[in-house]
């Protein structure tokens, strides 16, 4: 069984519009409306990926406030609660106003509350600032993967969304890379990058257009669009994805940690590591878009994403030296490249044109409420365990491999009907 790609109406119909406007609304996407889309969904990525090598060094700085080992960490997942409380309704809204106005000021705003950190002295302050950047990404993250679902459809659509996974993990290989010399410089230093996303509003002004939403078609055509709406399997998805988000993040927050128990203190060293993890995530992005995609079905995706992820934590529990931990960490970012847009191209399959902003919107709350408790599902579960964040890590991977095992079960019992 293959898995199959559908669109409910063509991306270039008109739904609803008048006769004399329909003509001049399609257009076809080329190569700056990709790129746009594509880098706008990948700037959530600096949240982890730039800031991950920096953060042993900012809990040292903020070692004599209270509760330090669990405020820190939440200055990378602070934004996760913001966009896993926002994205369904920021989906909604852009599904019944429209995607650009929303996108372009959301951008805008992103480097303003970003590089706040550069300045601020408080711990609380700098939390209060990562949450206000939670409302800009939940705005990015959701309406650009949305209008990828606007502008493209069938197979060309699935290559777009997993070029969307590729190009976040090209940012994260360069971000943690990078972040670890910007590391060097101090703490403060790696939240510059932030004040990117202004370079973005301008050309999104000029090169995006506003695709058709359920605010253009009429009471007719929006119950027959509704009726191929299954909100039992994006539920079941949502699920999922809160799984997906706690073991997404648990690299780019926890690595680092997994190098310093071991002896590894080099921000250097450790953003090297971070890269070599992003590779892997690359890697298995360009395998799901080129291989997988068109001849597996999603619980064959789900079972291998799931099986090589869980592996790779597995081995980071008995990571002795740099270059196993490094390994293994390339081992599990080949399983989340697989696993992430198998994930959102299923999502995008399942929902009809008039609920693709909330459906998306649902898909990454859920996805990044699973990322915020990270660091609080993992460090309480590092105490229980005498004090090894490996072993807490190592468990992770045995739920995972578990996971990986009933989606084959499933496959296979499928292939036998």
């Amino acid at each position: 069984m293959r898995s199959t790609t559908s669109s409910p109406l063509p991306r270039s119909a008109s739904v609803g519009a008048p006769a004399g406007h329909a003509a001049a609304l399609p257009r076809e996407p080329r190569l700056i409306q990709a790129f746009i889309l594509l880098v706008t969904a990948s700037l959530t990525v600096l949240v982890t990926a730039i800031l991950g090598p920096s953060l042993p060094a900012m809990q040292a700085h903020f070692k004599d406030v209270p509760g330090a080992d669990y405020l820190v960490p939440l200055t990378m997942t602070a934004p996760m609660l913001m966009m896993a409380g926002l994205s369904v309704f920021v989906g909604e809204l852009a599904d019944r106003l429209g995607r650009k106005r929303l996108l372009v000021g959301a951008t805008a705003f992103y480097a303003v509350v970003g590089t706040a950190p550069m300045y601020l002295d408080s711990l609380s302050a700098i939390i209060a600032s990562r949450f206000a950047l939670g409302v800009m990404e939940a705005v990015l993250m959701t309406v650009s993967t949305a209008m990828i679902g606007d502008y493209y459809e069938g197979a060309r659509r699935e290559r777009f969304m997993s070029l969307q996974t590729t190009v976040s993990a090209t940012s994260a290989f360069l971000m943690n890379t990078v972040g670890g010399m910007i590391a060097e410089q101090g703490w403060r230093a790696p939240y510059a990058v932030f004040a990117i996303s202004l370079l973005l509003a301008p050309l999104m002004m000029v090169y995006l257009w506003e695709p058709q939403t359920r605010a253009t078609m009429s009471a007719e055509q929006l119950r027959e669009d509704t009726q191929s709406f299954r909100p039992r399997v994006l539920g079941f998805i949502c699920a999922l994805a809160v799984l997906l988000g706690i073991m997404f993040l648990t690299v780019p927050v926890h690595f680092g940690y997994l190098h310093g128990a071991i002896g590894v203190q080099s921000p250097a060293q450790i953003g090297m590591a971070y890269g070599i993890n992003s590779l892997g995530v690359i890697s298995g992005t360009l395998l799901f878009g080129w291989v997988l995609a068109q001849r597996l079905a999603v619980s064959w995706q789900l079972a291998l994403g799931c099986l090589v992820a869980g592996c790779g934590f597995w081995l980071m529990k008995g990571a002795g030296d740099y270059a196993a931990l490094t390994t293994a960490g390339f081992v599990n970012g080949l399983g989340a490249g697989v696993l992430l847009p198998t994930m959102v191209t299923w999502t995008m399959r399942v929902l009809p044109v008039s609920r693709r902003g909330m459906g998306t919107g649902a898909f990454q709350s859920c996805l990044f409420f699973g990322m915020f408790v990270n660091p609080i599902l993992i460090v309480g579960l590092e105490k229980q365990l005498g004090g090894s964040r490996a072993l807490a890590v190592g468990l992770e991977g045995q739920v995972l491999l578990g996971l990986g095992l009933v989606a084959v079960a499933v496959a296979v019992l499928r292939k036998g009907r």
